[in-house]
């Protein structure tokens, strides 16, 4: 049978004992009531090379091999653990369920697609994706301490058996599974005892050999169960529909540490193997994060919270981390932590398409990831975009609106028209120059005749995807001091600058253009009329200076050199 369904089975032969800590090397059984004594559920590869097989009594285990030590099952306790080890699963698919006592079945059909470069992958390349699904299956087992074989099959009872009974991992072909259970054992069916005798009794002892029988026949004789295993003989059983994770769930993992931590690296490597697993689950899912959550169990039960948001979709774990780290960096922990507690928030979906060197919405995204951490270090109403506003003085001519409402492109007026915002220059805070605090105003607020220079450059897609020769440097400093400070000048002919005192030196003027005379705002209680001077100093920085009624001020700064 061709089916469009594909399924992963990870048998675990020695489970039940391993989840008590027992090795496969040792001499050990796993013993339960069953029909009025106690009898051997489990044994391990030790114990069944002595003689011991399921069913037997731990009487007659004993008198086979005396030194067998007997271990009693915990049929909750097993339940539960085998339910865990199922969500370690979810890293490959979001469609998971335990097969007790001891396999896990995953529905990979979408993830062998998506490992498969996505789409209707042709045969070969699929087959190659499955291998490395179940190479990373058997691989996550191992490190979580378990021996498993790994199949894929159309359907998890033809994956099942030949994991059981098989020698080795494989991958099934699509229609491929009557041929694989073929030279299996009756037994690989899992048929009850009364029914699995009465085929014995007719000749019948493998499963190629049943399936040879006509359907008529086994309708007519058999009870339903065989009738089915039947089915599954010749490829014709239809496979379940497991139940997939709700896209909407938030996922949780927790990982206790084996000692109490108070070092950040510490820390941050526990919290990238949770990311790695939290993202794989993400991926499987076709989901993406926009919000971590992170808490730390502390010593003495108290619990210490962050949250991060994310400035884009994503389900890259190192992008992820980078944020994680930057906030931890920040924080000081109230006590060593003995547990970590990852959440996803609310994942949204997301195709997981890659931007390219051409897409305008790789910068955005730049973007948005740093205003997100800047609004978890600042809040939220202290990051911004700059806006023009209608006032010929130049400090006042753009003022910074919130980046909730940029983003949208609305004005954060309540009923003002929506309006388009440019997110590029964002206004940032910077230290330098000087004691005095610079903002970085947009070029377009000081001299609109910029605007159209930079307009024309964003027009050109060749240009923004090849590179393009810097534009002239602006008329007007893109450092901008929130106020003028006052500052010592000496002039020469025609009251031209010569030299400035500056960082408690004086520094010589190399280079002088002005004067620009501004003046205006003869109405307000605050008219002004300046000379502006763009001077280059000796140690290569230009500087924007005025004069106003005899007194110097430094009103900016240009952010390169040979401007």
């Amino acid at each position: 049978m061709n089916s469009e369904r594909r399924y992963l089975v990870a048998h675990l032969p020695v489970f039940r004992l391993e989840r008590c800590g027992w090795a496969p090397d040792q001499l050990v059984v796993l013993a339960d009531e069953e029909r009025s004594a106690l009898r051997v559920q489990a044994a391990s590869p030790a114990a069944g090379a002595a003689g011991i097989r399921h069913g037997m009594t731990v009487t007659e285990a004993r008198a086979i091999c005396p030194e067998v030590q007997i271990e009693r099952r915990d049929a909750s306790g097993e339940d539960a653990d085998l339910t865990e080890l199922t969500q370690q699963l979810h890293r490959i698919s979001p469609s998971v369920a335990p097969l007790p006592p001891n396999a896990i079945v995953a529905e990979i059909s979408r993830t062998a697609i998506v490992l498969a470069r996505r789409g209707d992958a042709p045969p070969p390349q699929r087959a190659g994706a499955e291998r490395v699904v179940v190479e990373r299956v058997r691989r996550r087992l191992s490190w979580l301490g378990h021996v498993a074989r790994v199949v894929v099959a159309d359907d998890p009872s033809t994956a099942l058996a030949c994991a059981a009974w098989g020698q080795s991992d494989r991958v099934i072909p699509p229609g491929g599974g009557p041929e694989a259970l073929a030279p299996l054992p009756l037994a690989a069916l899992g048929l009850p005892a009364d029914a699995h005798d009465l085929l014995i009794g007719l000749g019948i002892d493998t499963v190629g050999a049943f399936a040879t029988l006509p359907p008529a026949s086994v309708v007519g004789r058999f009870p339903p169960l065989i009738a089915l295993a039947h089915q599954l003989a010749r490829g014709t059983a239809r496979p379940p529909v497991l139940r997939s994770e709700p896209d909407d769930n938030t996922i949780v993992l927790e990982q206790d540490l084996a000692h109490a931590v108070f070092v950040l690296d510490a820390l941050l490597f526990v919290i990238n193997a949770l990311l790695r697993d939290a993202t794989a689950r993400l991926a499987a899912s076709s989901r993406a994060a926009v919000h971590v959550g992170l808490s730390l169990g502390l010593e003495g039960g108290r619990w210490q919270h962050l949250s991060i948001r994310l400035g884009a979709p994503t389900r890259d774990a190192a992008r992820i981390l980078s944020l994680v780290r930057a906030r931890m960096e920040r924080v000081e922990l109230a006590g060593p932590a003995e547990s970590v507690c990852l959440e996803i928030v609310d994942p949204v979906p997301f195709d997981g398409r890659q931007r390219d060197l051409v897409d305008r919405q790789r910068s955005a995204e730049q973007v948005a990831d740093v205003t997100a951490r800047l609004q978890d270090t600042l809040g939220l109403e202290q990051v911004g975009f700059p806006r023009l506003v209608d006032d010929p003085r130049p400090e006042n001519a753009w003022k910074c609106e919130p980046v909730a409402s940029s983003l949208l492109g609305m004005s954060p007026h309540a009923g003002s028209e929506p309006t388009p915002v440019r997110p590029d220059p964002t206004p940032r805070s910077v230290r330098g120059q000087g004691s005095a605090q610079l903002q970085l105003a947009p070029h377009s607020a000081i001299d609109p005749r910029n605007a159209g220079v930079r307009a024309a450059i964003a027009e050109d897609p060749a240009a923004e995807w090849a590179g393009h020769p810097a534009p002239a440097m602006p008329l007007r400093p893109a450092l901008m001091l929130p106020q003028p400070v006052a500052i010592e000048v000496r002039t020469g002919q025609w009251g031209r600058p010569t030299s400035v005192h500056h960082d408690g030196r004086w520094r010589s003027v190399t280079q002088v253009d002005g004067p620009e005379r501004r003046r205006g705002a003869w109405w307000s209680a605050r008219p002004y009329n300046r000379e502006y001077w763009r001077v280059r100093l000796s140690d290569g920085r230009h500087a924007w200076l005025y004069r106003e009624d005899a007194h110097w001020a430094l009103h900016g700064w240009w952010d390169a050199e040979g401007a």
